[in-house]
């Protein structure tokens, strides 16, 4: 995959997220279990922290080293933890560390000359998963939320009607 192709996706994958949220407001993007046991806003730190693992790790794979990732042993605890140290941010300021963190490692793409990734490989997998592929399939799963929260009205009002009909009795 060339770098203008992965660059484009991630940058599709970043919008398509932020175009996802912005339909909710503050308390529900902070409501707890709406994704699994996170929130919405849970959500965005666990991919803040992965992209800020993508970016110390894209350093090192600038300067000849393959990036280690031993220091992570369990991913429920460390994405657990990283979410945790979150958790006090106010919505406005995760957004914005969302926007910047994934907007740098581009822009650190960007700098590097097509022919090093050539050179080595090509763009490294692990880079283009968790920029693009990671960003996508949490997009999925909120738009999912997004999705069951438009049939609750439905169903409620079905509900409504029910119970004053006597149909439930």
């Amino acid at each position: 995959m060339m770098v203008t192709e992965v660059v484009q996706q991630a940058e599709r994958a970043l919008n398509a997220l932020l175009e996802a949220i912005e339909a909710f407001d503050s308390q529900d993007l902070t409501n707890p279990r709406t994704i699994g046991e996170w929130s919405i806003k849970d959500v965005i730190n666990h991919i803040i922290a992965w992209e800020e693992e993508v970016a110390g790790a894209f350093e090192i794979w600038k300067v000849g080293i393959e990036p280690d990732w031993s220091h992570i042993t369990n991913l429920d605890e460390f994405n657990a933890n990283n979410v945790r140290q979150r958790k006090k941010l106010p919505v406005a300021k995760v957004k914005e560390q969302l926007s910047m963190i994934h907007h740098g490692v581009i822009e650190n793409i960007k700098s590097v000359p097509d022919d090093e990734f050539i050179r080595r490989g090509g763009v490294p997998k692990w880079l283009v998963t968790q920029i693009t592929s990671h960003l996508q399939e949490h997009t999925r799963r909120i738009l999912e939320f997004k999705q069951s929260l438009q049939m609750v009205p439905d169903e409620s009002a079905q509900s409504i009607q029910g119970i004053a009909s006597g149909d439930d009795f």
